[in-house]
């Protein structure tokens, strides 16, 4: 999902590993700079893409290795400058990348294991012991496995024990803001999450998102009002469907994870009972070619909105969506019944169709 104006700081996942692929030399023994600057050449991306998945992968070991003999190096050279803790977390993250590319799940939890240590060691500067905490976390809510609803308690419980420890740190209400996009099925408690985060948070943008979110439950099982024109010069009034199951997708062209969600979104529609469903695609694209290109490509057989503004779409904005691709459905009634079917929306379409 790619969401608006929350950055995100996290240990290396599969999709950062394939832009990892640069070659650097190995750290050879000079100043305490001279070996630091060798490290964070490292963090550059490469020049060129791999050719293919198996060329990203093979560079990526490659470069996670020649890192590691970087950073082991520097640590041997240099063990008590103020950039070896930093050091270590960066060793780890790269433990957890290579436990990862290699389904090696018990080197990831290592690299968990060495992170504990170091928030636990009296030899960690109590003003790093956020950064340490900040990315065993990153590294758990990258990793975490198992049954949905455990996967958000234990996301949700990380960010809270976060923010508790280290309420004056600006990542904090980030992890709370990050926690309540995992419950969209959960609205009370993404609401405990977003006023939590909305006390401890001074950034514009993050403030921006949270009223996002806010005005989003707000509308939750109320009317939607929203009318608009589709690219076949159609008008489409939502008010005037009462009666029917309504699909909004609001979902992008230009951005590839949204490309890859509508391929099993249409194959799936395609094959639910379409009695008393209309379903509309909002697009936030800004380049009508992409879009075009991408209907004829899937061969999208719903109205499509363009109105080429991107986040600042007509029909999204006033709604507070802030993430996509975001699936909105709209009973009988005209009531909003779930702040995301992303992953959900067969069984509320089945559902919602069930109702009278």
């Amino acid at each position: 999902m790619i969401a608006r104006a929350l950055p995100r700081a996290c240990a290396p996942t599969l999709a950062a590993i394939l832009c990892l692929a640069a070659l650097v030399p190995a750290a050879r023994a000079g100043t305490a700079d001279e070996d630091w600057a060798v490290v964070v050449e490292f963090d550059k991306g490469p020049p060129n893409l791999p050719a293919s998945r198996d060329e990203a992968l093979r560079l990526a070991r490659t470069h996670f290795e020649r890192q590691r003999q970087a950073l082991r190096a520097f640590l041997a050279a240099h063990p008590d400058d103020p950039r070896a803790l930093d050091a270590r977390i960066r060793l780890t993250s790269i433990r957890a990348a290579l436990g990862e590319m290699e389904k090696k799940p018990a080197e990831v939890q290592a690299a968990l294991q060495e992170l504990y240590a170091l928030e636990k060691s009296p030899a960690t500067p109590r003003n790093r012991l956020p950064d340490v905490a900040f990315r065993r976390i990153s590294l758990q809510m990258q990793t975490l496995s198992g049954p949905p609803d455990k996967m958000r308690e234990a996301i949700v419980t990380a960010a809270r024990n976060y923010a508790a420890r280290f309420p004056d740190d600006k990542r904090s209400p980030r992890l709370l803001v990050e926690a309540a996009t995992q419950c969209d099925d959960d609205p009370r408690t993404m609401r405990e999450l977003l006023q939590s985060a909305q006390a401890l948070s001074r950034e514009p943008a993050l403030n921006a998102r949270i009223a996002d979110d806010m005005r989003r439950l707000e509308a939750l099982n109320r009317p939607v009002a929203a009318k608009f024109t589709t690219t076949a010069g159609r008008t489409v009034d939502l008010a005037a469907l009462r009666g029917q199951v309504v699909v909004l997708v609001f979902w992008a062209a230009e951005s590839p994870p949204s490309l890859i969600w509508m391929q099993d979104f249409r194959r799936t529609m395609m094959n639910l009972p379409q009695d008393g469903v209309k379903t509309y695609v909002i697009s936030l694209d800004t380049d009508r070619a992409a879009l075009d290109e991408a209907i004829r490509t899937f061969d999208l057989p719903w109205p499509v909105q363009f109105d080429g503004k991107g986040w600042e779409n007509a029909v999204a904005r006033p709604l507070g969506i802030n993430a996509i691709p975001t699936v909105w459905i709209i009973d009988r009634r005209g009531n909003l019944r779930t702040l995301n079917a992303r992953e959900s929306y067969e069984v509320w379409i089945r559902r919602l169709q069930r109702e009278r």
